[in-house]
């Protein structure tokens, strides 16, 4: 009898990882560790985090020939609060704007980090840091920390936003993405029905405030959660245009 309930216990133990494994393979017993590889090539961690990305509010970035405007959606818990305590969007230079979302507290991490090498570039060298300069770091800044022993991956997307350069997407991973001029959608609503819609209505010849005003309006009929801003949802603008080459707006964080 107790070998028999031994023999069944143990074919369970073996079967159940098995069943976790093929039905849930992000959750499976590949999970447990962040430097852990499942079969399929994937670390489990990492879509985890690349997930909590696409759970935060959206930010929409456009470029066209005269300019680039970014703006986001901020949701609060009263209508009786102006801010969260987290900016959206942080300078880094004059010319240069950083925004995150997914996990807020991580993308304070990752602003604070890129405003420090702003700084020390500039502090060093007397001139402010290439945007070339800044993405490896902030690339290799996520990339470490889906290796180290003892953390975790950053749990958030961020947009680094250059007039004259161009807009730039990190993932958790460490991957960096180019618009040269376009579309770019981080957290939610990054689809391809919103993607396209934007696209129809910003046009070349439009200038930074047009844009402005281009996406504060789709943002208000498209990436709330019953199509009409609520009290408690307010859209933070940032802008520049290539002539001046420097952001301005009402909610960006010095």
């Amino acid at each position: 009898m107790l070998k028999a309930t031994i023999a069944i216990i143990a074919s369970l133990l073996t079967f159940i990882p098995a069943v976790l494994s093929a039905t849930d393979p992000i959750g499976g017993r590949y999970s447990f560790s962040l430097t852990t590889f499942s079969p399929n090539g994937k670390l489990p961690q990492l879509s985890h985090a690349i997930k909590a990305t696409t759970l935060g509010s959206p930010i929409v970035a456009v470029r066209n020939l005269n300019g680039i405007a970014l703006a986001s959606l901020q949701t609060l818990p009263s209508p009786l609060m102006n801010d969260n305590g987290t900016p959206t969007f942080f300078k880094i230079t004059n010319s240069i704007v950083l925004g995150h979302t997914g996990v807020n507290a991580d993308g304070r991490v990752v602003a604070n980090a890129a405003q420090r090498l702003a700084v020390e570039h500039a502090f060093t060298f007397q001139e402010e840091i290439p945007i070339n300069v800044l993405l490896e770091e902030l690339a290799l800044l996520f990339q470490d920390y889906t290796m180290k022993a003892g953390v975790r991956p950053f749990g958030c997307s961020i947009v680094v936003a250059s007039a004259n350069d161009g807009i730039f997407a990190i993932d958790p991973a460490g991957t960096v993405t180019k618009v040269d001029q376009g579309v770019l959608i981080l957290g939610k609503g990054n689809n391809e029905e919103n993607i396209g819609n934007i696209k129809k209505s910003v046009q070349d010849h439009h200038t930074s405030q047009d844009m402005e005003r281009i996406l504060e309006k789709t943002i208000k009929e498209n990436f709330t959660e019953f199509g009409v801003l609520s009290n408690c949802q307010s859209v933070i603008i940032a802008s520049a245009s290539v002539k001046e080459d420097k952001f301005k707006s009402s909610k960006i964080s010095p």
